[in-house]
């Protein structure tokens, strides 16, 4: 095992590039702000809009974010899908966290081949329970 130890496939050092970290950071920063300015142009451009029309007129002329605010509250049309969908979802999360955790406690060797496919089988027949148990328990609140 000395003689991989030893290789000269990896450096001896390992250099930080702070130069792509701080590129990095400075374009979600940009991004975070463009996306934030747009984002506060259409609601002043929306509010505005709102407290000038007097409020006889606001029932008869609706638009923007007015005309959906109310589909937050609104039944699914396909329940089984969407009760389904959502179990599944919270299954392959649960594995894709116990898989993570697993792999940083050493449960299992991530080189080895096959490793991680073989866990990740083994843990999503394990957390079936819970897709079914969320996909129940929505659709019991739903009907």
């Amino acid at each position: 095992m000395s003689r991989y130890h030893d290789s000269r496939f990896l450096p001896g050092t390992f250099e930080i590039h702070w130069l792509s970290i701080i590129n990095s950071f400075v374009l979600v920063l940009l991004l975070t702000a463009f996306l934030t300015i747009i984002l506060m142009r259409v609601l002043k451009n929306d509010f505005t809009r709102y407290m000038d029309v007097e409020e006889d007129e606001m029932g008869e002329e609706e638009s923007g974010w007015k005309l959906i605010h109310g589909d937050v509250f609104r039944f699914p049309s396909n329940i089984n899908l969407f009760a389904a969908l959502v179990g599944a979802g919270g299954q392959l999360c649960c594995t894709t966290f116990l898989l993570l955790l697993c792999a940083i406690t050493g449960f299992f060797r991530p080189t080895k081949r096959g490793a991680i496919l073989t866990a990740m089988i083994v843990l999503y027949a394990l957390t079936s329970f819970i897709g079914g148990f969320t996909s129940a328990r929505l659709y019991r609140q739903f009907k």
